[in-house]
């Protein structure tokens, strides 16, 4: 989660708070009654766009995630995820994000340093995994069909598992304080807020039948340096990685295979990213709003403002469940709803 966590102190993070200007040399910039103590504000109420469905909840949601038909978020203040209609899986000490996989659904718990798998049928916690060394911090999590991804932000690394037994098959080095992991058609990608970088594991090798010293992917970090100075959510689509980048309020496209930026959009405080297809969408956490990028075209449509929040000190987050993308917004204690036709348009 982060650059902009309320479990900062966890892991050492800077704050989002500021926004750059700078600019990428050769891509364009797309009243109360009298005696009463009670204070009735004049402020108009916030009216979500029309099919917007807005949910309360009991915690600050942050990573969510589609199992099956819903949406589950995980609760790190309370320690839980919540699935369907609103029963709530205690996991651990601050959960943050979680993913769906054919074995269960996995979740990251920073504080324990632990990936716990939860039974969707049963609801019930059915394996927990103490990562090693002490002092693992699991943030970001993927599933490719094959393996889980998990990334340690303590370590500077991402970690290849066996979602069925929970055993690290690869452990793999990425550039510093990653946080979010992406798949991508031969391997992963890692975004890396620290040293302003991404990750990219690539697949080289099939190791199933060689020595136990074979590794499966290789790892090599890309540079975004001023181009992107705090990369955190990611998506990757047809040889482009998606990147938001919090602080200076952009969202750039990287060519995965020269590392060139070949597009870039102003984006109020962009931090999750969810690819469908050929459409990318990026959540600004003020609002939070929702913007569609056509990958095609690398073209951007006007943002969806769907609240009125200003920005969170922990993360948005997001996911396609259906034929709509759920968003959620911790400060606000809300998650939203939001037709996908409504950001075609």
């Amino acid at each position: 989660m982060r650059g902009l966590l309320a479990v900062a102190a966890l892991s050492g993070l800077l704050l989002a708070g500021c926004t750059s200007t700078d600019a990428d040399p050769g891509v364009a910039e797309p009243g109360s009654p009298a005696g009463s103590s009670d204070v009735v504000s004049d402020e108009p109420t916030f009216t979500p766009p029309a099919g917007v469905t807005v949910t309360d909840v009991p915690d600050r949601p942050v990573g969510v995630a589609a199992v099956g038909s819903h949406a589950w978020a995980a609760l790190p203040d309370s320690g839980s995820i919540l699935t369907v209609h609103g029963h709530e899986v205690p996991v651990g000490s601050a959960p943050l994000r979680l993913v769906a996989t054919p074995d269960g659904v996995w979740v990251s718990v920073i504080r324990d340093g632990t990936i716990v798998r939860i039974d969707p049928d049963t609801g019930q916690v059915d394996r927990t995994v103490h990562l090693k060394p002490a002092g693992s911090e699991p943030e970001g999590l993927a599933w490719d069909g094959t393996s889980l991804w998990v990334v340690d932000q303590a370590h500077d690394r991402v970690l290849r598992v066996d979602p069925a037994s929970g055993d690290v098959v690869e452990d793999l080095r990425t550039g510093a304080g990653p946080r979010l992991v992406a798949i991508g058609d031969r391997g992963a990608w890692v975004a890396n807020y620290v040293d302003a970088s991404l990750t990219r594991l690539l697949l080289v090798h099939d190791c199933a039948a060689h020595l136990p010293e074979c590794s499966d992917y290789e790892a090599r970090t890309v540079p975004l340096d001023r181009r992107c100075l705090t990369p955190q959510g990611l998506a990757w689509v047809d040889h482009v990685v998606w990147v938001a980048c919090t602080v200076q309020s952009r969202v750039i496209g990287v060519d995965e295979v020269t590392g060139k930026v070949v597009a870039r959009f102003p984006l109020d405080h962009a931090d999750a990213v969810v690819a469908d297809g050929n459409d990318v969408y990026v959540v600004g956490q003020v609002g939070p709003t929702v913007s569609r990028i056509d990958t095609a075209t690398r073209t951007i449509g006007d943002p969806l403002v769907i609240d009125d929040a200003g920005p969170t000190t922990e993360n948005v987050a997001a996911a396609i469940v259906g034929d709509t993308l759920v968003v959620s917004h911790p400060e606000v204690r809300r998650l939203y709803s939001v037709p996908l036709g409504l950001l075609r348009r």
